[in-house]
């Protein structure tokens, strides 16, 4: 039992998108929500509930701005911040990930199969260090400006993994892109006073909809 300040920060994946029904890379470009996406994200809403947010942010992306709207279910400002967009995918954003293995097969095979040997450069994309350095000092601005209570943050599929890969104390090396938290996923951090003292795992799935 924690007997100082306690903070407990959910984690969310966006509802699910057009282009993750059609498998293609998003990164900070935007496609619309899905009317399963929304369903499960109205199943989550109504599951969390309980559970009082006195902070609720998004990245500046409209799929997680959307999803963050109906979680909060418009008791909350949602406070959008860059440090919580997804890793930029440079060239490949917008494309179906079939087209990305025709067009780039060198670096396709390197970041889906063997991601030490990717190079962002290559496709004019920010570098998995770049992006984690990102999100980790969103994270940590939140750390300094709440000290007790339950915050929520949405995000997205490939700087959650980033992140968390790091939190489990991973290799950045370890990054698998077909490994990633489900569309309304998500993972608790709490923390006691400035300690983070549990880190939930794996990412929990529960309270959507089942899905094939």
């Amino acid at each position: 039992m924690c007997k100082d300040e306690q903070l407990n920060i959910y984690f969310v994946r966006h509802g699910e998108t057009l282009w993750n029904k059609e498998e293609k890379i998003q990164g900070e470009l935007d496609s619309p929500l899905t009317l399963n996406g929304i369903e499960d994200i109205q199943k989550l809403a109504e599951n969390l509930g309980q559970i009082k947010f006195d902070e609720v942010y998004s990245s500046e992306l409209g799929r997680a701005y959307e999803t963050a709207l109906i979680l909060s279910n418009g008791r909350h400002r949602i406070k959008r911040m860059k440090e919580f967009n997804e890793k930029n995918f440079g060239d490949w954003q917008g494309m179906e990930i079939k087209e990305i293995y025709r067009k780039y097969p060198v670096q396709a095979e390197f970041y889906f199969n063997d991601i030490k040997n990717y190079n962002s450069k290559e496709i004019n994309a920010e570098s998995l260090e770049h992006a984690l350095r990102r999100f980790v000092s969103g994270v940590k601005k939140i750390e300094k400006s709440v000290r007790n209570g339950n915050v929520l943050v949405v995000s997205h599929g490939t700087i959650l993994k980033l992140f968390f890969n790091y939190i489990d104390n991973k290799d950045i090396n370890e990054l698998n892109e077909k490994d990633l938290m489900e569309n309304t996923s998500f993972r608790v951090l709490q923390y006691c006073g400035r300690n983070m003292v549990q880190n939930s795992r794996p990412a929990e799935k529960i309270l959507s909809s089942n899905k094939t």
